[in-house]
């Protein structure tokens, strides 16, 4: 059921004694289905439904009980066996994640380029627009262009003079037909795209 009957029901747990409670196994109580008999004392309408709807999950749960010992069992590997690798793997069990985070970390680029970026892309370097949600002291419009509230994707794609930045650094590589668009606002997507279209041999510069 997921749950412990304190949870289930936790006044009818209440109205059972303390020594039953630390005496009395599962097995016991579901055996001929004496449990109502630890039941001591009146139960008010409350109680009254979570007996009556205790009663029915036991019913319809028809558990079969056994006397075999309880097993740990890892069900993140096929085994049943823990292991380092899985218990990493579990770690990160529903994450979400990203083609444009996993090229940025085969890139060559330094360490700290890369965990900048990773910030970036995640948009939680603190620009003008994170520190305006906190109440923190910040420019009004974007100290390089003049033009919009500085944000970190403003920073890298939109701004007139980070767009004419790149086109300069693309420019000395070779890369200027892969500069940014009017239209592209996202660094991540950008990227990503522009180094598809990059030839294989010379994504190592990319």
């Amino acid at each position: 059921m997921g749950c412990s009957i304190s949870d289930l029901a936790p006044l009818v747990f209440e109205a059972v004694p303390l020594a039953i409670r630390k005496q009395r196994t599962v097995a016991q109580g579901m055996h001929d289905l004496s449990w109502p008999a630890d039941i001591q004392g009146g139960l008010n309408l409350i109680g009254l439904y979570e007996y009556f709807r205790l009663w029915d999950m036991i019913v319809e749960m028809e558990a079969h009980l056994s006397q075999e010992e309880d097993r740990h069992t890892w069900h993140f590997e096929s085994s049943g066996q823990l292991s380092s690798k899985s218990a990493y793997q579990a770690y990160f069990y529903g994450a979400i994640r990203s083609e444009h985070l996993k090229k940025l970390w085969k890139s060559w680029a330094p360490q700290k380029c890369k965990v900048f970026l990773w910030l970036a892309i995640q948009n939680r370097c603190w620009t003008a627009d994170g520190l305006a949600k906190r109440g923190l002291p910040h420019p009004a419009k974007c100290p390089l262009c003049d033009q919009e509230e500085e944000g970190i994707q403003h920073l890298l794609t939109t701004c007139v003079f980070s767009r004419d930045f790149w086109f300069r650094i693309l420019l000395s590589s070779g890369f200027e037909n892969k500069a940014l668009r009017r239209h592209e606002t996202s660094f991540a997507k950008w990227w990503n795209k522009a180094i598809k279209r990059i030839p294989k041999e010379k994504k190592r510069r990319a």
